[in-house]
């Protein structure tokens, strides 16, 4: 019997050959398209759950309040030893620094390895709270319990000894930042699952109080509070995150008996499954880019809607083509067939139909996953083994869900009514024929809703990157000097770079207006009413600073040379934020900041140093020529090849001055763009999802229009012996379709503007909506919708009347 089933259905498939490659196709796309989300999710979600007891593990981070407020996504560094002596329930708990360096092999070769960055300092308790390290040489317990030792990952290992067996890694030592000279003490397999802690060096923490470590890194200290200081916690089974959070009381108020800091730190737990999902808090300084939940869910979501309009999309088009079928279900009920093995039959070509989808839809979502490199993680990797029960989850649900509906009515036909060609004689009234146009309706109140959150998203990314940002970034390139290397170098390189006639003018700060780092500190000013205290971001640049991003100054004077700061200019926000009623009002008030008592010199309009995510924050800006090391330069002309060549010479300046450190530069326009690298992917995502959803939904509306115009057939002969032009014919045929899809646009319209103002209110400057966008969304999808149905009903319209009036 299942032979006989396969081989009516390979029948049907090859008979009827146009029809089953619009419906494989159209499956195809949605399978592929779930695929590929279905990878990324995955991937994504299997973030830090490699570890054992993933779920005991949590992180504690500081939450401030009082004279500055905000989370740090790091705490002290004497809480790690508090917590191991006075808490109940935690089995292990480890702190540790971020560290990057510049790293060379003590062998002969002195061999350079330039800056690493996933290096840290920690302890021998590292590796009881993240005990899935598989140890190729050395042991957990002795690696790290001595200064000078470090541990290093199997790979790490091999970049800097060449590949040797794991124990012959054992003694080999290296110099990190040129004089802290380390000995290998212990080898680890790199991590196999994906995880946000990515540290290769793992220097023991012993090392601090042996070296000139000790001056910038304190093993017992409540003062001391940065995103580079981490510490981890493991409960153990029988304790519950409550019972850990009911003693954080404890851990803040030893903070506010021993911190010097005028602030209250409330302490908060962290899971580690949590980390990487929290762009707030989540991400440390050398980990990889954080995942954004809501975004996750959007995909899952718009993934489980594609494949689902793609089995509407087959729903549509099998019943379209029933009228076809009508008399080879009279013939076989007629035979003797029951209705059950009528559904089976064509249960089983939808299955084969699914197949053969699902065969098409694997090269597709390889090439689709090389044509999204930019927004797909490298890590995500496509192996059908892995992914063979999802495949199979398709494979059925699809066969079943999309074949169920048509099988029913199909095999619902009265053999009498089949055979005599008017088994769809009522049908337009039909429950099923609500139905059907209900499918498209649904499909294209999706597509719209895509239609019209594409145009947001693009409008708001346009706005972003086109807005005013208070200061000018176009062709210019910044760069930091290695930080370890003496000043006098700065001058030899600013020399260089005078004589380059390339450079149109260059400045020097600690940083550009808008970069990735900033540091901020409470401003106070005492007036009438009392203290107001501000917490104020800092920006320090020389007296060309100013001038050289064009930051306008609307009171006061710039800053004078000086190799301290001595004198402030403030913003416009921070003026407010302070009480003054004008910018003249500010000049020459004292305020305090740093420790110091500075006087206002100046008031500068408000510019963005973070993303339009957050309001402009208050100010200040200070000149300290001694601690600049950041070289900004603009050069004459932003032409691919001369700026290129002027790189170049800028390259080969800073050779002559640093000839062991490489060159590394970043363009301020990039800079400010990667602010935006999730919008960014995200709007290629909606543009295609939605070319994917208006593809399969047109499909869908092909089907259905064939459908109608085979249904009309006798009714078309008839207006056009009465003398209805084709023109008339194709108004009246697509009048009812075009109907749907203004229905569907009524429908999105809310739905849309929901999600828009929703996902908008992430920005502190966006644009408005506007009802151009709708009015656009429903224009394109009105014509995308007329130009597909008229491909049926102008060929309906144009047909000869005799050939459907022939037998009345």
């Amino acid at each position: 019997m299942l032979k006989h089933y396969l081989t009516v259905s390979f029948r049907n498939l090859w008979r009827n050959k146009f029809h089953s490659a619009i419906n494989i196709f159209g499956l195809a796309i949605g399978i592929s398209a779930c695929l590929v989300i279905f990878l990324l999710v995955r991937f994504e979600l299997s973030y830090n759950k490699g570890f054992t007891g993933y779920e005991h593990i949590y992180r504690i981070h500081s939450s401030f309040s009082g004279l500055f407020s905000g989370l740090n996504r790091g705490a002290p560094t004497a809480t790690a030893p508090y917590i191991k002596e006075n808490f109940k329930g935690v089995e292990a708990v480890t702190h540790f620094h971020t560290y990057s360096a510049t790293v060379k092999a003590a062998s002969g070769t002195q061999q350079d390895f330039g800056k690493q960055d996933k290096l840290a300092l920690t302890s021998p308790d590292y590796f009881k709270v993240f005990d899935s390290y598989q140890w190729l040489a050395g042991s957990p317990e002795q690696s790290l319990s001595q200064p000078h030792k470090v541990v290093l990952t199997n790979d790490k290992a091999k970049l800097y000894f060449g590949d040797l067996p794991a124990d012959q890694y054992l003694n080999k030592e290296l110099f990190y930042r040129d004089s802290l000279r380390l000995t290998v003490s212990g080898v680890v397999a790199k991590l196999p699952f994906n995880t946000d802690l990515e540290i290769t060096d793992f220097i023991s923490f012993a090392t601090i109080e042996s070296s000139w470590l000790k001056k910038s890194y304190g093993r017992v200290d409540w003062s001391s509070v940065n995103s580079s200081s981490q510490v981890f916690i493991k409960k153990n089974a029988n304790s519950s995150q409550g019972d850990i959070e009911a003693q954080l009381p404890l851990l803040a108020a030893r903070y506010k008996e021993k911190s010097t800091w005028d602030a209250e730190n409330k302490f908060n737990l962290q899971p580690l499954a949590d980390l990487h999902y929290n762009a707030g808090s989540g991400i440390f300084d050398f980990s990889r880019e954080p995942a954004h939940m809501p975004t996750l869910t959007t995909l899952s979501i718009v993934a489980i809607l594609l494949l689902l309009i793609g089995c509407i999309n087959f729903i549509n088009l099998e019943t379209a083509q029933a009228v076809r079928r009508a008399k080879e279900v009279g013939v076989r009920k007629v035979m003797g067939s029951n209705r059950i093995r009528l559904v089976v039959q064509f249960i089983s070509e939808s299955t084969l139909i699914a197949l053969f989808s699902l065969l098409l839809a694997l090269p597709l979502t390889e090439a689709g996953l090389l044509i999204f490199s930019e927004f797909i993680p490298a890590g995500v990797i496509f192996s059908i083994i892995e992914v063979l029960p999802f495949l199979v989850g398709i494979l059925v649900v699809v066969g079943i869900l999309a074949g169920a509906y048509p099988a029913f009515v199909l095999s619902s036909f009265l053999p009498a009514l089949a055979l005599k060609n008017t088994a769809f004689a009522n049908s337009s009234q039909s429950r099923s024929a609500y139905l059907r146009k209900a499918l498209i309706v649904f499909q294209f109140t999706f597509a719209q809703i895509l239609i019209i959150g594409t145009l947001v998203v693009g409008w708001q990314i346009r706005y972003i990157l086109n807005k005013d940002l208070g200061f000018s970034k176009e062709a210019v390139i910044y760069f930091d000097t290695p930080w370890w290397e003496k000043s006098e170098k700065i001058e030899l390189l600013k020399n260089e770079i005078r004589t380059l006639s390339d450079v149109k003018d260059f400045s020097m700060s600690d940083a550009p207006p808008s970069a990735n780092g900033w540091s901020s500190s409470t401003l106070e000013h005492k007036n009438k009413t009392g203290v107001s205290k501000v917490n104020t971001f800092r920006k320090n640049g020389d007296t060309a600073y100013l001038d050289f991003y064009n930051i306008k100054l609307v009171a006061g004077r710039n800053l004078l040379e000086s190799d301290t700061v001595k004198e402030l200019l403030i913003n416009e926000t921070l003026l407010k934020n302070l009480g003054f009623d004008s910018p003249e009002q500010a000049i020459g008030e004292v305020v305090s900041f740093n420790n110091a008592q500075l006087p206002i010199v100046g008031v500068v309009k408000d510019f963005h140093i973070q993303s339009m995510h957050n309001a402009i924050e208050p100010v200040v800006l200070g000149c300290e020529n001694k601690n600049f090391n950041c070289f900004n330069l603009r050069f004459h002309t932003t032409a691919g090849e001369d700026l290129k060549t002027s790189i170049t010479k800028i390259e080969a300046a800073w050779k002559k001055i640093y000839p062991d450190a490489p060159f590394s530069y970043s363009f301020l326009d990039d800079t400010v763009k990667n602010f935006y690298q999730t919008e960014q992917r995200i709007s290629k995502l909606i543009n295609t999802a939605t070319l994917f959803a208006i593809f399969i939904s047109c499909l869908g509306l092909f089907g259905l229009a064939s459908y109608s115009t085979t249904q009309r057939t006798k009714e078309i002969g008839i207006r056009k012996v009465l003398g209805a032009s084709v023109q008339q014919i194709t108004l009246l045929l697509s009048r009812e379709f075009l109907v749907f899809v203004f229905i569907a646009f009524i429908l999105a319209v809310p739905v849309a503007v929901w999600g828009s103002k929703l996902w908008l209110k992430g920005y502190a400057y966006h644009i408005e909506l506007s009802v151009w966008m709708f009015v656009a969304a429903a224009i394109a999808a009105l014509a995308v919708a007329f130009i597909t149905i008229s491909i049926k009903t102008i060929r309906a319209a144009q047909s000869n009347p005799v050939d459907s009036l022939r037998h009345e």
